[in-house]
């Protein structure tokens, strides 16, 4: 009888916990994870619930809207269709060895008009976006697109907490266009089984050195007060030099040329040191480069079939925790993408970074003082700075889309220049544009010299320049040339410098170059001595303490092509890129300078299709921080 009264109370426990149970799953419904474990894999279950579309016309096309979706579906040229993006965090390693989707609940709807398809972003001059509109070829495949509900991708990086980490990104596709039938199928329910296995040895590694400074041989002297500066900060700080790379001084010198092996280096130096900056100091003379070979508009006018990426250096690992060569076909072309654009690209680059980099591009000792000074005088002294608490915009018309078929007439400099005051909003906000009368090279001079914490210019550009248009007026403003930025006299009160532009941050240029090629030179302008983004950050007495800018052709979405109210040219390419970077500082507190632009790298990747849509993969291979990767911003306390 006693043992019956016990089974009565297990069993009246285990239905209370079934109860219990149940309500839990009712109540998250919506997302449900679920971990087991099988021998050595893991299981994650979610399940995720879709409402129906909605349909909205836009003059001729339809555009196709859903209440969960969070990201698009928008390489030029396909259909614009909303999913829903998740990604997942596991350590670095990890191996996905099953993805499973099921999905349920069906519909579908007959459209009346074809849905509009994506055009392609602009880079120097807005293009006829009429050219990309109608893709006839496209409206008459009789299938599905996508072709499955899912797919996602793999890329290995640093996350949030500094941890090496496998990142799975996971895009879901609840609806479904046939172009030659002209409707679209959705579900309702889609379950999807994530079936993983993390390494047996998880990466953590001796923690010898925070800051590693990799120098020109005859700059290494001059960096002394900034490595005492450093390691008193509580930030390990070690130099190496070129020879001592070369020679084996620390670790066997492995790669097939000066790049690979200071990569090789860096390798090293993270798995043996634990290094999490990286400071290159050199210009491209001095400290060499890697050329990427991403081809873009190959025998049109804004060709272009390489350009710098000091990403290369901070992309030490792939997915799986392998060296991440960016030369997958050993062919010696690196980050290989051959045109036209049908083309997928030819080497696997993962492009989440795995070290934090910055460059300090000094042509001479000289420069080398003056940013020893700054960085000093910067992280002593900023901290609490009335003049830190100022955030300088300019911006004006980048293109002029009405003349090329736009039902919209967007600033795009200026709403740029909006979302990242919108994402500063403690921040007293100067802004200095094309419609407010004030976009003036004496008024820039005037307003930098006056000190901020951060400095947006949103424009066009080249390695000598920044400018931009006045509304529907396709002549130049006034804008800042490098001659411009000697009246910068902000001493000791120096901003983060964000530059939306071609080009300024292109510094393999040089005075030879009128000489070597004296016409491409004049018209690129490849002859200055130094470039326009790298130039605010060396100048003595003022400037910039670190900019971030792009070494090639920008890329920017004009007009709202989706019609939901948003620019285009903040929703991604250049203009997300920018403006993200001041969310991450201020809303998600990121403070240290090469953590915020390496996290800015690691969402791009994760939300947009870097693998196999070449302008997204430019984004982030182009862009350049010159700067130190360890900055305080804003000072030490």
């Amino acid at each position: 009888m006693k043992n019956t009264k016990i089974s009565l109370k297990l069993l009246t426990l285990i239905i209370f916990c079934l109860i219990v149970c149940v309500s839990i799953s009712t109540i998250n419904a919506e997302i449900n994870f679920k971990n087991k474990e099988h021998a050595n894999e893991k299981i994650i279950n979610i399940t995720k619930y879709f409402s129906i579309p909605e349909v909205r016309e836009q003059n001729d096309f339809l555009n196709i809207y859903l209440n969960e979706s969070n990201s698009l579906l928008s390489k030029s040229g396909e259909p614009i269709l909303p999913v829903f993006l998740e990604t997942f965090e596991f350590p670095l390693g990890t191996k996905i060895k099953e993805l499973n989707c099921f999905s349920s609940d069906f519909g579908e709807m007959k459209l009346s008009k074809k849905i509009k398809l994506s055009s392609e972003p602009s880079t120097v001059e807005c293009e006829s976006a009429e050219e990309n509109e109608i893709n006839d070829n496209f409206y008459f495949k009789n299938q599905l697109f996508p072709e499955e509900i899912y797919s996602y991708k793999i890329s290995g990086g640093l996350n949030r907490n500094n941890e090496y980490t496998t990142f799975l990104t996971v895009q879901l596709s609840p609806i479904r266009y046939n172009p030659l039938v002209n409707n679209i199928k959705y579900a309702k329910v889609i379950n999807l089984e994530i079936i993983y296995e993390e390494p047996s040895d998880i990466y953590v590694f001796p923690n010898e050195y925070d800051l590693l400074i990799i120098s020109y041989d005859n700059f290494a002297p001059l960096l002394k007060p900034l490595i005492d500066h450093k390691n008193s900060h509580g930030i390990k700080t070690i130099t190496v030099t070129l020879n001592d790379i070369y020679n084996s001084v620390f670790f066997p010198v492995e790669g097939r040329d000066n790049p690979e092996k200071i990569k090789y280096f860096i390798k090293n130096a993270v798995e043996n040191w634990s290094v999490k900056y990286v400071m290159l100091v050199g210009n491209y003379v001095k400290m060499p480069i890697r050329y990427v070979n991403l081809e873009t508009d190959k025998g049109e006018k804004y060709e272009e079939l390489e350009f710098i990426s000091d990403l290369y250096y901070s992309d030490i690992f792939d997915y799986e925790g392998n060296f991440s060569n960016w030369d997958t076909d050993n062919d010696g072309i690196y980050g290989e993408w051959p045109y036209p654009e049908n083309l997928s690209m030819s080497d696997d680059v993962d492009l989440c970074p795995d070290v934090y980099i910055g460059r300090l591009a000094c042509m001479y000792g000289f420069e080398v003082k003056i940013l020893v000074d700054k960085i000093i005088e910067y992280e002593e002294n900023s901290f609490e700075s009335n003049w830190f608490n100022n955030i300088i915009v300019v911006g004006g018309d980048t293109f002029n889309e009405i003349n090329y078929g736009y039902n919209t007439n967007y600033d795009e400099g200026i709403e740029a220049n909006k979302k990242a005051l919108e994402f500063m909003e403690s921040f007293k906000a100067v802004k200095i544009w094309t419609s407010l009368g004030n976009l003036t090279t004496s008024n820039i001079q005037n307003e930098v010299s006056k000190g901020s914490g951060f400095l947006y210019f949103c424009g066009h550009g080249n390695p000598s320049q920044w400018g931009t248009h006045e509304n529907s007026d396709n002549n130049w403003t006034e804008g800042v040339f490098l001659r411009d930025m000697l009246k910068f006299t902000n001493d000791g009160r120096y901003p983060i410098l964000m530059v939306g532009g071609c080009h300024n941050s292109q510094f393999d240029v040089s005075l030879l170059n009128l000489l070597k090629d004296p016409q491409h030179s004049l018209y690129y302008s490849t002859w200055v001595p130094e470039c326009w983004s790298w130039f605010s950050v060396a100048k003595k007495g003022g400037g910039a303490i670190a900019s971030i800018g792009s070494s090639g052709y920008g890329c920017v979405g004009i007009g709202d092509w989706y019609g939901n109210g948003i620019p285009d040219c903040i929703e991604g390419f250049d203009g997300w890129f920018e403006t993200q970077f001041f969310r991450l500082y201020n809303e998600e507190n990121i403070d240290i300078l090469g953590e915020t632009y390496g996290q800015l790298i690691v969402d791009y990747v994760n939300n947009f299709p870097v693998y196999t849509y070449r302008w997204d993969g430019k984004v982030v291979e182009t862009h350049v921080l010159f700067g130190d990767p360890s900055l305080k911003i804003g000072g030490y306390q």
